[in-house]
């Protein structure tokens, strides 16, 4: 036997339905919250990256330097050793 629309409607209980809807409205902004705070977890992950790559080609560019002067040092080094040799 098959229900109609209308007689579906009439079996189901009113205060189920609102006490189901309420539930389904708890669990919508339960996970909201959470979409919310993952979203602003990932910005500031994503800001923090950006912080630390900044730093890292700054770290690079220090290194340069240091191996430029490094290298003029160790001929310096050199120099001085023949001719105190000499």
């Amino acid at each position: 036997m098959a229900f109609e629309d209308d007689d579906f409607l009439e079996v189901l209980d009113e205060d189920d339905l609102y006490e189901e809807i309420s539930k389904l409205k708890i669990c919508l902004e339960e996970k909201n919250m959470i979409i919310n705070t993952l979203t602003f977890q990932l910005t500031e992950r994503e800001k923090h990256n950006k912080k630390l790559e900044c730093e890292i080609v700054g770290l690079r560019k220090d290194i340069k330097k240091t191996k430029a002067l490094n290298l003029r040092f160790t001929k310096g080094s050199e120099t001085l050793s023949k001719i105190i040799k000499v």
